[in-house]
């Protein structure tokens, strides 16, 4: 961020898109404005909804954004005193295969020096949207609850903090990790999920071709002359 210093605008969303002009004139909510060239939408393709455009997006793209749902994914973090997982010789990472379980799968999240002892565990899908409706404590004590029965001890039922993020409670994702293509949608609208409208161009996890879902961080060589 410090090198990139004012190029980034952060808490301005974009609501307004005008291509009628010699160039792309760009509105936040907050009523700056913006001229490009070319603009890169990167945001999950069911937010351009929340955008006007003029002249409108292309039927077919419409239709595409309106059955791209987002998925449901809440992030869990359970702290420790101390990695007692380790002291049983288990990594930490579990998948659990028990259709009452809120959480799936599991990471060890203890940080590289050992301090900030903690288990990371995701509540998918459907599960996710069973247990939205419960309290951050209620959901806190059936993880802490599955993690003993799995682990094995006791040690597990008494977390020193824990915390969460609920993806489907954010305007600006709609929640995680990632777009998906219901039955049908990808053979019949995905062939336009790349295509650029005028000097608007689309990118982000649903348009990649590998890994979609992740970010990665690329670093570029400089091409060496030849001796």
């Amino acid at each position: 961020m410090e090198l990139l210093k004012d190029r980034v605008k952060l808490q301005s969303p974009v609501v307004r898109l005008d291509q009628t002009g010699e160039t792309v004139i760009v509105e936040t909510l907050n009523h700056e404005v913006y001229h490009a060239r070319y603009v890169i939408s990167a945001i999950p393709p069911v937010l351009t909804t929340k955008i006007h455009f003029s002249p409108d997006l292309p039927p077919i793209r419409n239709q595409l954004i309106q059955r791209l749902p987002m998925g449901s994914v809440i992030k869990t973090m359970m702290y420790y005193k101390e990695a007692f997982w380790r002291k049983l010789d288990y990594c930490g990472a579990m998948f659990i295969d028990d259709e009452n379980s809120p959480v799936e799968i599991t990471l060890d999240d203890t940080k590289p020096d050992g301090s900030s002892p903690a288990i990371m565990g995701f509540i998918l899908s459907r599960r996710s949207s069973a247990l939205t409706n419960l309290t951050k404590e209620e959901r806190k004590k059936r993880i802490s609850e599955y993690y003993a029965k799995v682990i094995g001890t006791d040690k597990a039922l008494h977390p020193v903090h824990y915390e969460e993020k609920n993806w489907c409670e954010e305007q600006y994702s709609g929640g995680c990790y990632t777009a998906y293509f219901p039955p049908g949608v990808m053979t019949q609208y995905g062939s336009v999920i790349r295509q650029p409208v005028g000097s608007l161009y689309f990118a982000g996890t649903e348009t990649a071709t590998q890994w979609s879902g992740y970010m990665e961080q690329f670093k570029l060589g400089r091409e060496q002359p030849e001796s």
